[in-house]
């Protein structure tokens, strides 16, 4: 009987490609291979033995762990007997931790290392319904009090139950997961997804992704806590049988992708930015005069004409081939492209890659044009958790650069009065998890969830986001500005990190900046200033560069939409500050009330001066 679930589908994988490699790993320096045969007795013993833990059908398991090999095995394992995997950020504090386990109402939970554990026995007071915690990688732990297990006991507890029986595993309509919204709002809200769900999208990226993921390869770094990369790296690499590997770190991906060669490659908004300033900082380093600086820019120089011919023809309701390149420039391409930009690709560990995917947030056209210039075709997205992670994607065919793509395979999308994008598919969840009034504001009387982001659709039927509802600006002059579109043209300067415009309800717009460390301390160093990031950050100089730039935004703004003043701040928002969520979105309400004071100074004359500049 064919799969009708991901769980059936991996005893499916295993039964028919038992040799096949699933999975590598690195262990000592060298990667290692886990088969699909090890894949599928692996999962078995593990829900065996979290039976044997006494976990029922409908029982949450969290998951507080990295990404590797363990992780799929205990949310398989957890999904194959009808538990519900509940997935928690490596990342999140004690406070996070709790609320989410204690939420969910866990019952067990497996964590990485002694690290993780130490969040979860902290808080372990709040846990009233959590009984064990399975530890993956035990080094230096105590017994934690008869709570804790090592994954390897775990394993071996199985041997006294008994194999699931065929044909007694989770039907579509049961539970498989929450997922858990990283809260840019707000507390997190547990997203319930049934097997159908998971199912329904799979099956349905079959026609998006037109045949190009059979014996595809991937590497897995963003966390699997995010529904995208749970999607990608995880789910469909159990779907279509392909690879996947894991990084070692997120500082030896490079590394790691050169290893690897993915064939397809998904990179949130700020993976691309880093790649993007790793390849202009190569080049600026260059002499401008040497032969291979020159032949770099006249390589990209063409591949920009090739991709421009590429896009007039997706506008006019074609793909990427039905381009009409000269053939002079479709000559120089062919050589410069052997001679040049393959090997830029190759320095990334992208040079195989044929479907190189962005979502999660907005990316700068202006990047995305850049890597269409070198080869790389990136096909943006748009979705999130209460879709199972699709709501919109660029067909790989025919991406249209500053859009996410159309409506998902099998999925209605309409833009309403007021500009918010409404969605029904068979991905849509049926609300949040013990919470009625969130649900009832995510889903209206005729199904539809609301979004809570504006976009507008085409004529071809393509999708482009403007922004999310409640984070427009409307000024006292009663002009509604979308901040994202703001803060992507200025963050493209590779000395910028972030960015957060402000100007809701105030008489002007305004904006924070934060610098990228690593690029603003090698800057300073070749300016001469010395210090850390503080003092680059306010130095004269520093303040200078970053009006330059905002100067030149304003250029291509609507006079209501130009920067008047702004604040660079000594340090860049991060996740331990709760400024950014574990996918590096900005939470802009808590950013907002922590530099209140910051704002206010840059309101306090009530006087615009445009690109006026002061560090903080």
């Amino acid at each position: 009987m064919p799969a009708t679930t991901i769980t059936s589908k991996l005893s499916e994988r295993a039964a028919e490609t038992p040799d096949g490699v699933a999975l590598r790993y690195k262990a000592g320096g060298r990667w290692q291979d886990i088969t699909w045969a090890d894949y599928g007795s692996t999962v078995t013993r593990a829900g065996a033995a979290f039976r044997a833990l006494g976990v029922q059908p409908g029982d949450r398991v969290a998951v507080l762990s990295g990404n590797r090999p363990e992780w799929h095995f205990a949310d398989m394992a957890c999904m194959s007997i009808g538990g519900v995997t509940v997935p928690v950020y490596a990342s999140n504090s004690p406070e996070q931790v709790a609320h989410i386990v204690g939420h969910s109402g866990a019952t067990v939970a497996v964590v990485e290392d002694g690290d993780q554990l130490a969040k979860v026995t902290k808080m372990r007071s709040d846990l009233k319904r959590l009984e064990k915690v399975v530890v993956i990688d035990p080094s230096g732990i105590d017994s934690a009090e008869g709570v804790a297990i090592s994954w390897p006991d775990f394993l071996a507890s199985s041997s006294s139950s008994e194999p699931l029986a065929s044909g007694t595993g989770p039907g579509g309509d049961d539970l498989a997961t929450f997922v858990y919204t990283s809260g840019t709002t707000g507390s997190p809200k547990g997203v319930m997804l049934t097997h159908g769900n998971l199912w329904w999208t799979c099956v349905s990226t079959e026609t998006l992704f037109e045949g190009r993921m059979q014996g595809a390869r991937t590497i897995s770094y963003l966390p699997l806590s995010h529904i995208a990369e749970r999607m990608l790296s995880h789910l469909l690499q159990i779907y279509y049988g392909s690879q996947t590997w894991f990084a070692e770190s997120r500082d030896t991906l490079i590394e790691d992708m050169k290893a690897c060669r993915p064939t397809y490659f998904f990179a949130v908004p700020r993976v691309w930015e880093k790649l993007y300033s790793g390849i202009q900082g190569r080049l600026a380093e260059t002499d401008p005069k040497a032969p291979k600086t020159r032949l770099a820019r006249r390589a990209i120089a063409v591949g920009e004409k090739v991709a421009q011919a590429e896009q007039r023809a997706v506008e006019r309701g074609g793909a990427l081939a039905d381009a009409k390149v000269p053939l002079g420039v479709r000559a120089q391409h062919v050589v410069l492209d052997k001679a040049v930009l393959r090997k830029v690709r190759a320095a990334l560990g992208l040079d195989e890659c044929g479907l190189p995917l962005s979502a999660a947030a907005p990316l700068n056209p202006a990047l995305v044009w850049f890597f269409h210039s070198i080869g790389l075709k990136i096909a943006e997205g748009y979705g999130q958790s209460e879709d199972t992670g699709p709501t919109a994607w660029n067909p790989p065919s025919a991406p249209k650069v500053g859009t996410v793509g159309l409506p998902f395979p099998g999925c209605e999308v309409r833009v309403v009065d007021d500009g918010e994008i409404l969605v029904k598919g068979g991905n849509v969840t049926s609300g949040y998890y013990n919470d009625d009034d969130a649900t009832a504001e995510l889903i209206d009387g005729e199904g539809w969830m609301h979004s809570g982001d504006i976009g507008v659709i085409d004529d071809n039927g393509y999708i482009r986001i403007t922004d999310r509802k409640k984070d427009l600006i409307i000024t006292a002059g009663g002009k509604n500005i979308a901040p994202q579109e703001i803060e992507g043209r200025i963050q493209i300067h590779p000395l910028v990190s972030q960015v957060v415009a402000v100007g809701d309800r105030l008489p002007y717009v305004t904006a924070l900046v934060t610098l990228d460390e690593e690029a603003a301390l090698k800057w300073g160093k070749e300016q001469g200033i010395h210090g850390d990031l503080a003092s680059v950050a306010s130095h004269e100089r520093m303040l200078q560069e970053i009006k330059s730039a905002i100067e030149d935004v304003n250029k291509g703004l609507a006079r209501a939409e130009t920067v008047k003043k702004f604040r660079v701040l000594e340090r860049d928002f991060d996740q331990d500050s709760n400024e950014v969520t574990p996918t590096l979105k900005i939470r802009r309400r808590h950013i907002n009330q922590a530099y209140q004071d910051v704002i206010n100074d840059m309101y306090r004359d009530g006087s615009p001066e445009a690109a006026s500049a002061q560090a903080q």
